[in-house]
């Protein structure tokens, strides 16, 4: 039960960062918010969503829980998203291009983590309150 959420937050969170960095870069459009992250964009960000959309509904698509499976798909790449956007702000607040160095070019631990952490949190929070995740394990 743990290892399949563990892995399925990971997976996801993966799933998110890499569809919003290729939608963006390759379509590019309205910058997110400039000041904390001068690359994100408007079309990053919703492709940061469509694309794990579309994966969960394929995967776990069954049609009793179909509503379901999308509003938390897209619930939870805003989320992974977040996470993302507070470990740049935190990232310009300490005047740091890096998180660390021992990832070179990918902004350090931290970028690799920040929207994994906050799933995490909110994976663990909607247990507590009993969300029934029913379609991943």
């Amino acid at each position: 039960d743990f290892i399949a959420f563990f892995v399925f937050i990971i997976s996801f969170s993966i799933l998110v960062d890499v569809s919003a960095y290729l939608v963006g870069s390759t379509l590019r459009g309205k910058k997110l918010a400039p000041s904390i992250s001068p690359n994100k964009t408007v079309s990053g960000f919703i492709g940061g969503i469509l694309v794990p959309l579309f994966f969960c509904v394929l995967v776990y698509g069954k049609e009793n829980y179909f509503i379901n499976i999308i509003f938390f798909s897209i619930v939870m790449s805003i989320v992974s998203q977040i996470g993302d956007l507070i470990e740049s702000k935190f990232k310009r607040y300490c005047n740091v291009k890096d998180s660390s160095n021992l990832i070179p070019g990918h902004g350090g631990v931290l970028d690799r983590m920040d929207s994994i952490l906050l799933l995490i949190i909110f994976v663990s929070l909607m247990k507590l309150i009993d969300y029934n995740f029913f379609f991943i394990v």
